[in-house]
């Protein structure tokens, strides 16, 4: 979106934000044509809006998230929640309450069950409620064996709209709220014996469980967020056919207000959109470095064939700038006929020709050459040609010989490392076939066995 481009260019020229040497320096090598500063701002606009368009788009998902969360099927004035249709799943929202002037400062997870439920899985259901109990009524207890906190007595179930009544065989000890009375004062523990009667549509179940209580710690936060809880908990069961949830008035004397809290879902696509953005940021300087080794590959690749040729127009009696014009040439009409891709190498040797038709002195324009192309070799090349001009041509054919062998050889061991590089990365996908055909193998092996 050209947008996102025209901003990412506002805000370099507001910021006067420079191109740094490295990436001019990059861009230069990659298009030495095309002017390595212009390239550069070109490439930096470009990342720039990249990162807009990420932070963009991942902000107005961020935000519709958030507004879907607080627009959410709610009315805490008439202490209202929606419920999901039948086959709709549990709905979970968060409420912060407060219970007269007192701020329940931890949020309140609520879970509101859906419209539908079957007469026939009741018993399973019970037995599945009954076996859960023990370890959800511990609260902040260890275990039922040592009771020193208030126990968690829910009065409906979580997943299913079923009533739990508790009582227990000592109310001087704990009551059926799970609440540890002040009376208790033995330090070795006091034996209770607690019971939940689950109903659900005139069927009930009855399930014991053993409690070893102590003394209670004082935590009358925790204990005033569960009274809040418990209550929501009756009246869930009182509406569990209704449209909504109808949340409680009040506990005791005090009044009870809530407010809706927005989901997480905003934050965690906001960060992860942050978290994007820097990726792609420093990604595109990953692939630009990447680009240049890819570049000094194919120039090293192109390296043989060009000292090759230079030597054999050179060896028919051509000078070196008549080779030299000859296959930037033969490369630039191959690219006309689209017979031939671009190629690094070649249009370094482009650019040279252009420069000497264009008042450089020869040797300069060998020297250029060598230090715009990056590479050693054709650095040493360019020296070689230099050094030709003012020194004659004695020498010149054996010196391009060696050059074009030792190129040939360091392409040989290329090739091999290569091949033992792509020979190492099929390791893996053999072993996993290896493993593929062992089991294959094994496993019938096992089955007849057995029969």
């Amino acid at each position: 979106m050209k947008i996102f481009r025209r901003t990412a260019a506002m805000i370099l020229k507001k910021f006067r934000l420079s191109n740094s040497a490295e990436i001019i320096k990059k861009q230069m090598l990659l298009n030495p044509a095309a002017g390595g500063r212009k390239e550069a701002e070109k490439y930096r606009i470009e990342k720039l809006s990249e990162v807009l368009k990420v932070l963009f788009f991942g902000g107005l998902l961020s935000a519709a998230v958030a507004v879907s969360s607080l627009t959410a099927s709610c009315d805490t004035d008439d202490f209202r929640i929606a419920r999901n249709g039948y086959g709709g799943g549990d709905r979970t929202v968060e409420l912060s309450a407060k219970v007269g002037d007192r701020e329940i400062r931890e949020p309140i997870s609520l879970t509101v069950g859906e419209r539908q439920f079957t007469e026939e899985e009741t018993e399973k259901i019970f037995d599945e409620i009954g076996g859960d109990l023990p370890g959800k009524i511990l609260g902040e207890n260890g275990s039922l064996e040592r009771v020193e906190y208030d126990l968690v007595l829910k009065e409906t179930a979580d997943e299913y709209p079923v009533n739990i009544e508790w009582s227990t065989d000592n109310y001087d000890v704990i009551d059926s709220s799970g609440t540890i009375q002040e009376e208790v004062k033995d330090e070795n523990g006091t034996p209770v014996v607690l019971t939940a009667t689950l109903s659900y549509l005139g069927r009930y179940s009855d399930y014991s469980f053993p409690v070893l209580v102590f003394p209670r710690h004082k935590d009358a936060a925790g204990r005033l967020r569960d009274l809040v809880i418990n209550k929501i908990g009756r009246y869930d069961a009182l509406t569990v056919s209704a449209e909504n949830l109808v949340l409680p008035h009040s506990i005791g004397d005090s009044e009870i207000s809530y407010q809706l809290l927005a989901g997480k879902n905003g934050s965690l696509i906001l960060l992860i959109t942050v978290i994007s953005a820097f990726i792609i940021w420093y990604g595109r300087d990953r692939d630009l470095d990447k680009k240049i080794k890819e570049r000094e590959k194919e120039m090293l690749l192109d390296y043989p064939d060009i000292v090759s040729r230079l030597n054999l127009f050179f060896c028919a009696g051509m000078t070196i700038r008549g080779a030299f014009e000859r296959i930037a040439a033969d490369y630039e009409k191959q690219r006309k006929n689209n017979k031939k891709e671009k190629r690094y190498a070649f249009e370094e040797m482009l650019i040279t020709v252009r420069e000497m038709k264009g008042g450089v002195p020869e040797s300069q324009a060998y020297q250029n050459f060598g230090s715009r192309a990056g590479v050693r070799r054709y650095g040493k090349l360019g020296t070689l040609l230099s050094q030709n001009l003012r020194k004659g041509n004695a020498g010149l054919t054996a010196a391009l010989e060696a050059e074009a062998r030792d190129a040939f050889e360091d392409r040989k061991a290329n090739a091999k490392r290569t091949g033992e590089e792509a020979g190492t990365k099929l390791l893996l996908p053999m072993g996993i076939m290896l493993l593929v055909v062992m089991i294959i193998v094994i496993i019938p092996a096992f089955l007849s066995f057995s029969l």
